[in-house]
């Protein structure tokens, strides 16, 4: 699919030609799963589980025995064995979630006082290692909850159109603990890693358009609530037209929505704002797999591409929004 990789360390030559695109997509769940009924028995919602599979949910996964590393290193393993990619092929590993320790720890294990050095354990390094990275640069992200996958997507474009990288490997993966709450204002959260891969001459997915707003006024998210449920839409709404524009498409450009899994009502509301009139919303996985934070929009993409809902050609509006507050959106040309 590319080239032979250049050298660790060995300056790339851009290209003005690059067509970066999204050439692979694999997730992992952990093993188990619990219903929305059985969360609220065991106390994890702060809404009705009544309420909640009114807005679209149905169940979640969740994390017993894995750990969130365990996770992101088999949807990588999986990304790799799935689309034939050599490990030397990867010019750049960017990894999104946990640091340090918690991010080998199981889901059930109780919090620790870590050892001194055992900050300086990073998954991110280690996933390099495990998948035989032996040419990549590894980079990690920070801080952008549920749309760290869209920025590990955009800084990958970036790094292929400018620096003439032949592909980049995004991987994230986040967890609840196993005893603790799995609501996050009206949306039920699950367990996942997803591992998304980025080449600079792509022949699908190719990546047309951008857009990321964040707005730090909401940085505190327990606290600004009612404010942010307030601010959504109309912030949503720009994010996903600036996108459009930075695409040179039109609104009734887009055939497909592939969202993040929240509310199904929320989605409904926000589709009303847009005014997509030719546009369809790939709403599927909302009730048999929740949100799974950063994953949602391209674990969805890979569902609806294996199922042949997508094909090539069409025009696919991504959009997510992660607590502190950051609204993001890509264009992508299937």
């Amino acid at each position: 699919m590319s080239g032979a990789p250049a050298a660790a360390g060995t300056p790339t030559t851009p290209t003005t030609s690059a067509a970066p695109g999204i050439t692979g997509v694999a997730y992992a769940f952990p093993a188990q799963s619990r219903s929305v009924r059985e969360l609220g028995e065991l106390g994890q919602l702060q809404s009705p589980s009544d309420t909640l599979e009114s807005l679209g949910f149905g169940q979640v996964h969740v994390a017993t025995t894995e750990s969130p590393y365990d996770l992101a290193l088999c949807a990588a393993r999986r990304l790799l064995h799935e689309h034939d990619v050599s490990p030397a092929s990867v010019d750049l590993l960017i990894y999104g979630g946990l640091s340090g320790r918690a991010a080998f720890d199981a889901a059930s294990t109780a919090p620790h006082a870590p050892a001194p050095m055992s900050r300086y354990s990073y998954p991110a390094t280690r996933l390099q290692f495990d998948l035989g990275l032996a040419n990549a640069m590894v980079w990690a992200l920070d801080q952008q909850a549920c749309t760290t996958l869209f920025g590990a997507v955009r800084l990958a474009r970036a790094m292929c159109a400018t620096e003439g990288m032949a592909r980049v490997l995004c991987v994230s993966s986040e967890f609840t603990a196993a005893d603790g709450a799995r609501e996050a204002i009206f949306n039920c959260v699950s367990d996942a890693a997803c591992a998304v891969l980025v080449d600079r001459d792509a022949a699908r997915n190719r990546l047309r358009g951008a857009a990321h707003i964040t707005k730090g006024y909401y940085w505190d998210a327990d606290a600004l609530r009612n404010e942010i449920i307030a601010s959504y839409f109309p912030t949503a709404r720009h994010a996903v037209y600036c996108a459009l524009h930075n695409a040179g498409w039109r609104p009734d450009d887009v055939t497909w929505v592939i969202p993040h899994n929240v509310s199904l009502r929320s989605w409904q509301i926000l589709l009303g704002l847009l005014a997509l009139p030719n546009a369809r919303l790939w709403s599927r996985n909302i009730a048999r797999d929740g949100h799974t934070l950063a994953g949602d929009n391209f674990i969805n993409l890979c569902d609806a591409m294996r199922e042949g809902a997508i094909q090539p050609g069409d025009r696919l509006l991504l959009f997510s929004y992660g607590y502190g507050a950051h609204w993001t959106a890509l264009a992508l040309e299937a």
